[in-house]
């Protein structure tokens, strides 16, 4: 250790010592209730968007719906054509707002996945000049 800091620390008064721990203590304090915040908010999305699901998954276009996650489970980067496919025959134009933001949603996260299976990056914004990718193309189908 350094003897002069062992020096300074000795020098400081028990009051101002007492201060610094209390400023210290309010601020770990702070940060623990920010994240306790946080992971209540996390969790209570997470409850919102499993009703969410569930609702699409027992509505009208629940069986439509069942079929596309499970593809959207074991779909490869391979499988764009297959997808863009499966949705266009599935008749979710015709699907009020919400539903189709829910079935994008879910196409989103199945891309997502296969990306980072495949040892990619999970988003792939491509440069201007490039064709669009199917999640582009599916956004566009579905709005």
């Amino acid at each position: 250790m350094n003897a002069f800091l062992d020096l300074a620390e000795r020098q400081i008064p028990a009051p101002v010592k007492a201060r610094r721990r209390a400023v210290e203590t309010r601020s770990a304090r702070a940060q623990e209730k920010a994240l306790a915040e946080r992971d209540a908010m996390f969790r209570h999305w997470q409850h919102e968007r499993r009703e969410q699901l569930d609702a699409l998954l027992n509505g009208p276009h629940g069986d439509a719906a069942r079929a596309l996650v499970t593809f959207l489970q074991g779909m490869e980067l391979t499988d764009d054509t297959a997808l863009l496919e499966r949705v266009r025959a599935g008749n979710w134009q015709q699907a009020d707002a919400d539903t189709r933001f829910e079935i994008l949603s879910l196409i989103n996260a199945g891309i997502v996945r296969a990306r980072e299976r495949a040892g990619l990056e999970p988003f792939d914004d491509g440069v201007f000049d490039a064709p669009p990718n199917a999640f582009l193309v599916l956004r566009e189908t579905l709005r």
